[in-house]
């Protein structure tokens, strides 16, 4: 094992633990299996002595008379004589009627085994699922800054699957060991000088197991890394449908991606090639140590030393033993895929969490009345380029401020400090006159509503994605959220109305409705400080109007932001503050600035042509 491989295995062992009633009830199953198979065994040599028995009695003429007994280890197992036609037929009933309960007890146990053994596994890899969700929407967006989404998805689905077959590797080799026990004991109990000669064969396969365990590990690392680099251009490809179509760039991203998929399958043919070798290689030596087998056997025949029903006996138990160890090392190769795939698993579940990267006071404020003031605020995203600098801005409860300049100059950065996206570098933003810092995380963020410039909808229903707003939200409240946001009269006229299904990211719908579901949400949460980042960018002039009015009414007694490139849209604000690379250039009112002959003057000019 390499370092840290024994740490993955202990974290397993956390999941198996929660359920070790089951798996002690499965394995208990799994030990009346192979008794069963090993009882079986020896009915067969029981069987053999009996025909041998008949068929030399018919043969010299002789009454049937067959001694039956097995003493090994100083222990009497059985010793019976048969005698006569009528015995023997009755023995042979007494055979028949006990391989049939055998069997029946057998199949009881292998399904309670089977179906306890897929229970555990299924709840696990559910509880690996339900914890990596959790870890995902929990770390900060920091993280979703610098990495690529499919290799979060990959995480979640190829690296899941591995652990899945793992699990059920990882059971295979328990029960093989079981296996493998019973039998080689009754092995020995049988005959346990021919049992040493056998077992002089099984190092050969634990070599093999470790020779071909690491080559598989080493390979299905660069596996899982080549799958999270595909998924992820994939998922790109896909969300850039549009861009790629608009640019011609179709065979461009086809001979990337083709190059990946053939890189993927290479490696997917290195595993197979290592896979599909072993067995055939142990097959081999375990042949070998066959053939030993038949010819030490066929000597002790020779000379007395064994019957032919205590040969076929041991044989089916040998045969019993080698399957569960074959299995020995085809469990290993899944295990070290898995242990690959482990890695990276709990690599993402060991990332930050937002408390962690940002953390979370405890204050919560009885009322809320919505004053911000930053103090000498400087935050970058990366240590040496600076976002913003020194930002001190103070907006009062139910004030609204309009966020301008040129693009880049970090208006967005800005208000997604308000709600703690991002820790801050230096100063402090206060609510009421508390630090945000201070404050729990949840119920500073059940005070803001934001509507960002890029809208997002999920898979669902349109009531569904306004209802994210305020989940306990009633269908009249959702009604009158949607018609203040100017869009009921749309929805109404969609096949299914407001239960018309969005589609995937809201493409169902045009850019301009999918913004006036996510302002009816942003209405339905009805907060103490909205944000508006480019709220009306997609809509048309007499939507827009629409819109602006609806949100003059809805920010009224509400601290509003918002950041717009459109001026004529925000010069009915309180206050207007322009940011020019990441610093607080001017502020005031659209009169005041416009006053000044300043960069306010500026910008307005090049809109309207003054």
């Amino acid at each position: 094992m390499e370092p840290g491989d024994k740490g993955i295995l202990r974290r397993f062992g956390k999941y198996f633990r929660s359920y070790r009633i089951l798996i002690v009830i499965s394995l208990t199953a799994a030990v009346m299996v192979a008794l069963s198979d090993t009882a079986i065994a020896l009915v067969v040599k029981l069987i053999t002595d009996l025909f041998g028995g008949i068929t030399q009695a018919v043969s010299s003429g002789k009454p049937i008379e067959i001694q039956f007994s097995l003493y090994k280890w100083g222990f009497n197992i059985y010793d019976f004589t048969v005698s006569g036609t009528s015995q023997a037929g009755r023995m042979l009933w007494i055979i028949a009627l006990g391989t049939l309960c055998v069997v029946l007890v057998k199949g009881a146990f292998h399904f309670l085994k089977e179906y306890l053994m897929w229970s555990v596994t299924h709840r696990i890899v559910m509880q690996l699922k339900q914890e990596l969700f959790s870890r995902v929407v929990h770390f900060p967006l920091s993280f979703f800054d610098r990495e690529k989404s499919g290799d979060v998805v990959s995480r979640v689905t190829y690296d899941v699957t591995q652990i899945e077959n793992s699990i059920r590797s990882a059971v295979m080799l328990v029960k093989s060991v079981v296996y493998t026990f019973i039998f080689v004991t009754f092995m020995f109990l049988l005959e346990w000088s021919l049992t040493l000669f056998v077992l002089a064969v099984f190092p050969v396969s634990g070599i093999l197991i470790k020779l071909f365990g690491d080559r598989i590990r080493g390979i299905s690392r660069k596996l899982s890394l080549n799958v999270a680099d595909y998924t992820a251009f994939l998922a790109e490809a896909i969300g850039g449908a549009k861009v790629i179509k608009a640019f011609g760039r179709e065979k461009t991203k086809e001979r990337s991606f083709n190059k990946k998929v053939h890189e993927n399958y290479r490696f997917n043919m290195k595993v197979a090639k290592l896979a599909t070798l072993h067995s055939p290689a142990q097959d081999i030596f375990s042949s070998i140590g066959m053939a030993g087998v038949v010819i030490f056997c066929g000597y002790r025949i020779l000379y007395g030393g064994m019957t032919f029903g205590d040969l076929t006996g041991f044989l089916i138990l040998l045969f019993n033993a080698y399957k569960p160890i074959k299995t020995l090392g085809e469990a290993n190769n899944v295990l070290q895929r898995a242990l690959a795939s482990g890695r990276q698993i709990f690599d993402l579940i060991d990332q930050p969490d937002e408390s962690m990267v940002i953390g979370s006071g405890s204050k919560k404020l009885s009322e809320v009345k919505g004053n911000i003031e930053f103090e000498n605020v400087d935050f970058s995203y990366l240590d040496d380029i600076p976002v913003l600098q020194d930002i001190n801005l103070i907006a009062e409860p139910g004030e609204t401020i309009a966020l301008v300049g040129p693009s880049g100059g970090g208006k967005s950065t800005l208000i997604s400090l308000i709600p703690r996206f991002y820790p801050l570098h230096q100063g402090k933003i206060m609510l009421d006159g508390v630090d945000i810092a201070e404050l729990d995380i949840d119920h500073l963020r059940r005070q803001i509503a934001i509507v960002p410039q890029e809208t997002v909808l999920f898979s669902g229903t349109v009531e569904e994605n306004i209802r994210f707003g305020q989940l306990d939200a009633n269908n009249t409240e959702i009604t009158n959220a949607a018609k203040l946001a100017n869009a009921h009269d749309f929805i109404e006229k969609l096949s299914g109305g407001y239960q018309a299904e969005v589609g995937e990211r809201g493409v169902q719908l045009s850019g301009g409705q999918r913004q006036r579901i996510a302002i009816a949400r942003a209405i339905l949460r009805d907060p103490k400080i909205l944000l508006l980042d480019e709220a009306t960018s997609s809509l048309d002039s007499e939507s827009e109007h629409l819109i602006q009015d609806a949100l003059e009414r809805f920010r009224r007694d509400r601290t509003t932001i918002v950041i717009a490139h459109r001026l004529s849209t925000v010069q009915s604000a309180d206050r207007i503050a322009v940011i020019v690379e990441g610093s607080l250039a001017e502020i005031g009112s659209h009169q005041e600035l416009y006053k000044k002959d300043g960069i306010y003057r500026k910008l307005c000019d090049q809109q309207f042509g003054g």
